[in-house]
C-alpha cells in the first residue's frame, strides 16, 4: 500500500468521525436579559425545506402560538391541537426525512444557562425558537444555521424578534379590571394580554385604570366599552422594538416595568459543542 492510498484513508477516516460526531451535540442557551424569563424552546434538526420564522414575512400560525403562549405541542395546550409545531413539524424525537425536533422543558431565568444534548440525526441545519416573558409576542430565534461536524464550539447570538400577530399592549393577562372586547379574559393566543407573569422576580403592576380604553369605536366602527381592549396585529416578523413600560405599578399605559423588563439585542446566546471522536 502506498503512501496515496494511505493519505486517502485517512482523509476518508477523519470524514467518517466528522459525521458521526455531528449527530449528537450539546446545546446550551444563556438568557442575557435583566428580568426576562425563556419559555420551554423548540430545537430543530432539519433540511432547506424547513423555515420556522423569516423576518419580513408573515408569522404562521404555530409561530403566532409560541411568540404568544410559548406553546409549542399539544400536550402544553389542547387549545393550540393542529396549529402547533407539532403539527407543522410530525412526531417529536423521530427522523421525520426532512426534521427531527424536541421541547426541551423548564424556564431559562435571566443569568442562566441550561444544556442539553440534542441528536441532528444527520440534518443539515438547526433552528431554535423561545418566547420571551412576559411580553405579548416577543420570541428569540436562531434561524437555520449549518450544523458544525468539526469538534469544537461554536457560538451565535440571538436577537428578539416580534411574531407581529398581537398588539404590544403591555396588559398584565392576569386582570381581571380589563377584558378583550366582547368580555373574553385576556391572555393566551388570539387574545390580548402578555403571558408570563409572575416569571420573573420582579412584580409587575397588577391595577390601574390608565390602560383601559374609554367608551368610543375601535377601527372598524363597533363600539368599545369602558375596560375593554381590541386585540390586532403588528405587521410581519421583524426585529423587537422592546417593551414601553412605565414605572408606575397603579396605573399608566402598561403593566411592565420599564426600568426592570427593558432589553437590548442580543438576549441570548447559544452554544453548540461537537465533541471529539
Amino acid at each position: 500500500m502506498n503512501k496515496r492510498q494511505l493519505a486517502s484513508i485517512a482523509l476518508l477516516t477523519a470524514a467518517t468521525w466528522n459525521t458521526a460526531s455531528a449527530e449528537i451535540i450539546d446545546i446550551s442557551i444563556t438568557n442575557l436579559t435583566h428580568a426576562m424569563s425563556f419559555t420551554p424552546r423548540l430545537v430543530v434538526a432539519h433540511d432547506n425545506t424547513i423555515d420556522l420564522f423569516e423576518p419580513g414575512v408573515e408569522a404562521s400560525t404555530p409561530l403566532a402560538w409560541l411568540a404568544e403562549a410559548g406553546v409549542i405541542d399539544d400536550a402544553q395546550s389542547a387549545d393550540s391541537a393542529g396549529q402547533n409545531f407539532e403539527w407543522m413539524l410530525g412526531p417529536t424525537d423521530n427522523d421525520n426525512t426532512t426534521n427531527t425536533w424536541h421541547r426541551f422543558g423548564g424556564l431559562v431565568t435571566p443569568s442562566t444557562t441550561l444544556s442539553y444534548p440534542f441528536d441532528t440525526m444527520d440534518k443539515t441545519y438547526l433552528s431554535l425558537l423561545t418566547m420571551l416573558i412576559p411580553t405579548n409576542d416577543a420570541f428569540a430565534g436562531l434561524d437555520s444555521i449549518v450544523i458544525p461536524i468539526e469538534p469544537g464550539t461554536y457560538t451565535y447570538v440571538l436577537h428578539a424578534y416580534d411574531a407581529g400577530t398581537e398588539l404590544n399592549d403591555e396588559l398584565n393577562s392576569t386582570r381581571t379590571d380589563i377584558v378583550e372586547q366582547g368580555g373574553a379574559a385576556l391572555g393566551g393566543y388570539g387574545l390580548p394580554g402578555v403571558a408570563g407573569v409572575g416569571a420573573s422576580t420582579v412584580p409587575l403592576g397588577t391595577g390601574g385604570t390608565g390602560v383601559a380604553v374609554t367608551v368610543g369605536f375601535d377601527q372598524d366602527g363597533n363600539a368599545i366599552g369602558a375596560n375593554e381592549v381590541v386585540d390586532g396585529t403588528d405587521g410581519p416578523v421583524h426585529i423587537h422594538r422592546n417593551i414601553l413600560g412605565d414605572t408606575d405599578l397603579t396605573a399608566g399605559a402598561s403593566d411592565l416595568q420599564s426600568t426592570a423588563h427593558r432589553w437590548l439585542n442580543p438576549v441570548a446566546r447559544v452554544t453548540i459543542t461537537v465533541p471529539a471522536p
